[in-house]
């Protein structure tokens, strides 16, 4: 049974970062339940975890694993409220992104950034060099939610929600050791 309950927490992962980043594309809203949720599925897996462990080891070796994960996510968590009162990204990227960097561990919060970084600066070139086409944007048939991009991006607003979760996405092999 735990192994079953252990097998549906990668879907779980992906619906949550799936539908925080296609909300933010959408509405340039992520719900709170949806990184609520990813913290929530983070204690689960981690209690399930140390439960399936054949040899059930004490609280005290699984202990480290789990704070040091808690403190990225911590730090992540400070990072981002920083660039929130700064005004670089919204209250809810900067939840979504903590809420995503728990679950990377040591070596994974780097390679995620990298990720992260990529595909935000590639999303933002995009932007960029289409921009320069917006009568097409605009007098096409478009859906709603694209123009609201395109207006968003002059002034200069992002959607962030949506490379952290194609980021969470690319990372899942690497944090259930797929």
């Amino acid at each position: 049974m735990l192994s079953f309950l252990l097998s549906l927490i990668p879907f779980a992962f992906a619906f949550l970062v799936l539908f925080g980043a296609l909300s933010d594309l959408s509405s340039f809203r992520i719900p709170n339940w949806v990184s609520y949720g990813l913290v929530l599925l983070f204690f689960v897996q981690s209690f399930l975890t140390w439960l399936a462990t054949p040899y059930m080891p004490s609280l005290l070796f699984r202990v480290p694993l789990f704070a040091i994960n808690l403190g990225i996510g911590f730090v992540v968590l400070v990072i981002a409220v920083i660039f929130w009162r700064r005004g670089y990204i919204g209250g809810g990227d900067a939840k979504y992104l903590a809420a995503t960097s728990l679950w990377m561990g040591p070596i994974g919060v780097v390679q995620f950034m990298v990720v992260l970084s990529a595909l935000a600066l590639a999303m933002a070139l995009f932007l960029k060099l289409s921009a320069n086409w917006g009568f097409l944007v605009h007098a096409g048939r478009l859906p709603a939610f694209v123009k609201r991009l395109y207006a968003k991006f002059a002034d200069k607003q992002l959607p962030y929600g949506f490379p952290i979760g194609l980021a969470a996405l690319i990372m899942i092999p690497q944090i259930f050791s797929l």
